[in-house]
């Protein structure tokens, strides 16, 4: 039954059937990825249809309000152009004058209308609505030059807006009562009633049509959102399937032969080299290969403790044993060694108990800003020595750890010298060449700190 097995696997290798799939699956994988980016991205344009439909509703409307705010206030003024006190009613003719400064005018919005391409329909509805009202402004401001000609208006800053319209000598010939009736009647007559009229179906017009249209494009697009998402579920389901055809066949062609290694392997023995697929046989070399490597840590174990007890750090012996167990990882590595500054003026000045302090004050800051679980660890390894071994972190990562741990040593107000080395992809042979960079560049910023406060000492001096 092996021997069938063996040649049953014989004809094919790993990769001859992996590198297919993956493509396949990869290929599949883009194209999800493609109608998922398609599919936003019709609904941000149904978002954003909606959002201009809005907005042109809303101009249109600020086309209508602006008109009608116009038409109330030059009718209230030409109704009642003097109060009960017989003083010109400006109230109405300030609204007027400030309305006329806003930027919904009908040629304005007609303009805005046009920079944005709204359809020939649209356009023309907006034209016309624009046109009416310039019509009845027209007319306003015939009326409010009729009732100036009578009733001249107080110096008030916000009425010079108000457009001055010349009269004719027949009008300038009328008496004030006659000229204030004419005026009257200009704006209450049928004529204006009707481009008043105008104006509202025309913008009526205009909200039907971008509703239609908006309507039509809306539905579209819901459909062509929901023919993605069919696409997408069936590239879904093929991909399951290729899983799960790609899992029978790895389990008839590699996890029941490997099954055959599993009473070997509970017998950390090493294994022998057969001729099993090209894959079978890295199995085999990398088992045994971790066999060696934990022997090897069980010599380290033995020789030495793990923990420091002073700091309750990891020591240089538990160091040495997880260098040996990332050596083959290949992913990136920081190592980091620090220095303790002054310990000796400490125990000089203040006492061991207070270097002993130091230093646990100072594998306190090294662990907070340096262990993580899974990606660092921190060791003391000599006297006023420590280390950091940091795995799959970025060097910006990195940095951005030794700053948070400068903040660290302001904070407990002591120093310690740090150097670092990194490596994208290092194997167990360039730890000693980090160890060696990290070291340089440790005790070289320990010189700099020294020679800082040997001149800060002679400044003071010649003082």
């Amino acid at each position: 039954m092996k021997e069938g097995k063996t040649s049953k696997i014989g004809g094919f290798t790993a990769n001859s059937l992996v590198l297919p799939l993956t493509f396949i699956i990869a290929i599949l994988h883009v194209v999800i990825i493609s109608l998922v980016f398609e599919a936003n991205h019709s609904n941000t344009e149904l978002s954003e249809m909606m959002q201009n439909c809005n907005t042109y509703q809303q101009y249109a409307t600020n086309l209508q309000a602006g008109t009608s705010i116009l038409s109330e206030t030059a009718s209230a003024f030409a109704q009642m152009p003097v109060g009960k006190d017989g003083a010109v009613n400006t109230g109405p003719l300030v609204r007027y004058a400030q309305e006329l400064g806003k930027d919904r005018r009908g040629p304005q919005i007609a303009e805005w209308f046009r920079a944005r391409n709204t359809g020939p329909e649209i356009q023309a509805y907006i034209d016309a609505a624009a046109t009416k009202s310039e019509q009845m402004l027209e007319v306003q401001a015939h009326v409010i030059a009729l009732l100036r000609s009578v009733y001249p208006l107080p110096p008030i800053p916000d009425l010079e807006a108000i457009p001055s319209v010349p009269l004719t000598e027949e009008e300038l010939s009328m008496a004030a009562e006659e000229r204030t009736e004419y005026a009257r009647s200009l704006i209450l007559d049928r004529d204006y009633s009707l481009l008043k009229a105008s104006v509202t179906d025309n913008i009526e017009n205009c909200h039907r049509t971008l509703q239609e249209e908006f309507g039509k494009a809306s539905s579209a697009c819901e459909r062509y959102i929901a023919s993605l998402r069919v696409w997408l579920w069936i590239v879904i389901f093929a991909i399951i399937f290729i899983m799960l055809c790609t899992f029978f066949l790895f389990f008839h062609w590699l996890i029941l032969p490997l099954r055959s290694y599993a009473g070997q392997i509970t017998s950390d023995k090493t294994l022998n080299q057969t001729s099993f697929i090209r894959e079978m046989r890295q199995v085999v070399s990398a088992y045994n290969a971790l066999l060696k490597r934990h022997n090897k840590l069980e010599a380290i174990l033995r020789s030495a403790a793990e923990t420091d007890a002073l700091t309750d750090l990891p020591n240089r012996y538990s160091l040495e044993q997880y260098l040996l167990e990332i050596g083959e990882s290949g992913g990136a590595i920081a190592v980091l060694l620090f220095d303790v500054n002054y310990l000796k003026r400490m125990n000089d000045t203040n006492g061991h108990l207070a270097g002993d302090q130091l230093l646990r004050t100072a594998g306190a800051c090294i662990r907070e800003c340096f262990e993580l679980e899974g990606k660092g660890r921190c060791y003391r390894i000599g006297g006023d020595e420590f280390a950091a071994v940091l795995r799959d972190l970025s060097e910006e990562e990195v940095k951005s750890r030794i700053e948070r741990f400068s903040l660290a040593l302001e904070r407990e107000k002591i120093s310690v010298s740090v150097g670092y080395a990194y490596a994208d992809k290092v194997d167990e042979n360039s730890f000693g060449k980090l160890m060696k960079k990290a070291d340089k560049f440790m005790y070289a910023q320990k010189k700099r700190i020294h020679d800082t406060d040997h001149a800060a000492l002679d400044r003071e001096t010649n003082c």
